[in-house]
């Protein structure tokens, strides 16, 4: 293949292309694609992990693939029931948690996302919960990030913030994506406030100014755009994040069904030129 394009940004924040932006490439046209735009790493669904290991894919085979491209893995997705008690997890919690820390051992990575329930209301037991998921996160060396989201049983930001604080792990932070900022409103106020330490990544993406459906889940799952080709106040969400002097890669998550009709390279150099243009634009330093 031909040598990498400049890097998203010239700076030492990686910029990871999300496991959502490429959900139908196969996992070496994943990794060639984000290679060859420039990302600096990538992100993996547990699914995709499981799928490589029942087709045959050997730890050292998928180590290797990283390796030739020079393409590091980042983060992991999803992690779901750690918020229930551990007598009730569901089987699929707990398969999706082993999956993502045989897969941080095999290929190292840097985070693990975890989101709330996605039905039924805020679990008594997810600060309890969150705490316990961090310690057996820090045995596979992966920080946490909490991502509140409006399809999930933790919504907004606020109530996120409080479940990491009170939990008091030195691993666990918090995944703030601009869609969900954008669609539960809140404030960037709220943003700047944050501790620089509490923020462990930050997702990038873009939308129209009105939902295209009533349905949360399905608008924010096949109609996102690239960065700075929407309506949302992504340069301001930049700034209030950056201003706390957060460190905290960017990973570039572009759920379209759209884009699920092109070729992974395509779709990979679009984002990553998108995504330089915003990080420009918000002036972030180097």
């Amino acid at each position: 293949m031909n040598a990498p394009e400049a890097r998203p940004q010239d700076t030492s924040r990686p910029v990871v292309l999300a496991h959502g932006s490429l959900r139908k490439a196969g996992f070496r046209d994943r990794v060639a694609a984000a290679a060859h735009a420039g990302f600096d790493g990538l992100g993996l669904n547990v699914r995709e992990y499981a799928r490589l290991r029942s087709e045959g894919w050997s730890d050292a085979d998928i180590r290797v693939v990283l390796t030739d491209t020079g393409l590091r893995l980042v983060e992991i997705e999803t992690l779901l029931g750690w918020d229930d008690p551990p007598e009730r997890r569901d089987p699929d919690g707990l398969r999706r948690e082993q999956l993502a820390f045989a897969l941080a051992d095999a290929a190292g990575a840097r985070h693990v996302v975890a989101v709330g329930a996605l039905t039924g209301g805020l679990r008594p037991t997810a600060t309890e919960g969150f705490a316990a998921l961090c310690e057996r996160a820090a045995e596979h060396g992966l920080l946490v990030a909490l991502e509140p989201q409006g399809c999930s049983s933790i919504t907004d930001l606020d109530t996120a913030v409080a479940i990491v604080a009170d939990a008091g792990q030195p691993n666990g932070g918090l995944n703030l994506d601009v869609w969900h900022q954008t669609r539960c409103g809140w404030p960037l106020s709220s943003l700047r406030r944050l501790a620089p330490e509490q923020v462990v990544v930050i997702q990038v993406d873009d939308g129209p100014r009105s939902p295209v459906t009533d349905d949360y889940l399905a608008e924010c799952t096949r109609y996102r755009s690239a960065p700075g080709q929407g309506d949302f106040d992504l340069d301001g969400f930049l700034r209030a994040l950056l201003g706390t002097g957060t460190t905290a890669p960017v990973s570039v998550e572009v759920l379209s069904d759209a884009n699920d009709q092109l070729p992974p390279a395509t779709v990979a150099g679009e984002l990553a030129m998108a995504t330089q243009r915003v990080l420009r634009a918000a002036a972030i330093p180097a």
